[in-house]
């Protein structure tokens, strides 16, 4: 990725996405980075190597591209460009940071639960006292395209946590109060809609956990964090 290809296809995805709603397919795509489709088409293999996107199983649909998901889900983001669906409770929050935008977030509590819906605005949630549940670390978040991440969910207490982990037979990983979420979001997600964006090191990727205080083991990274 040494002409930086792929990262600027991420920039144009990230951009029709928000300007549109869904992904562009490969022959969008290709026109609107004015390159070869074959060129086009190994970029996109290379972003997805690395979890810059996620595409559907043989073939160049894209399936996901973090903080956007492209199908419905339990979390609903607006903002005055439009809405969109995000794949977890920290992806809600990263679409806010990725727009630099306050945002309206639509989602239920833990998933199952009665209605939550809150703004965040200036980098501050509307709704005091919720928490953000990371049933598992960071090495594991790729394991396959949907869980973890769609198990990282908001509570209106973290006394429902326990609760919630032993009828869905789910660990209990990190907990961290909305105001900690916002922050975990602005830092990782804050270049995704930036010419400028690349994927994190591993020690980047540190580097914000320690600068947040989210404390090891459970937020260690390993070297071949993608």
């Amino acid at each position: 990725m040494t002409d930086h290809f792929p990262e600027h296809l991420h920039y144009l995805m990230v951009r029709h996405i928000i300007q549109t709603g869904h992904a562009p397919d490969v022959a969008t795509l290709t026109a609107l980075s004015e390159r070869s489709q074959d060129e086009t088409q190994y970029a996109l293999r290379q972003l997805e190597q690395v979890h810059g996107v996620i595409l559907v199983p043989n073939s160049f649909t894209v399936w996901s591209l973090h903080p956007f998901a492209l199908m419905p889900t339990r979390f609903w983001v607006t903002a005055r460009a439009g809405g969109w669906w995000a794949n977890c409770a920290w992806c809600s929050l990263g679409i806010g940071a990725a727009l630099h935008e306050d945002v309206s977030i639509a989602t239920s509590d833990g998933a199952e639960g009665r209605p939550l819906e809150f703004r965040i605005e200036n980098g501050r949630a509307s709704c005091s006292g919720l928490f953000l549940h990371f049933p598992y670390p960071p090495p594991r978040w790729w394991d396959n395209p949907y869980s973890p991440c769609g198990t990282i969910l908001f509570f209106s207490a973290e006394s429902k946590i326990d609760a919630w982990c032993q009828r869905h037979g789910q660990p209990k990983g990190a907990v961290l109060t909305i105001e900690t979420g916002i922050r975990l979001a602005e830092h990782w997600f804050g270049d995704y809609a930036s010419s400028q964006w690349r994927r994190k090191t591993p020690e980047q990727a540190q580097s914000i956990f320690s600068d947040l205080g989210l404390a090891p083991p459970f937020w260690n990274l390993p070297d071949t964090f993608r």
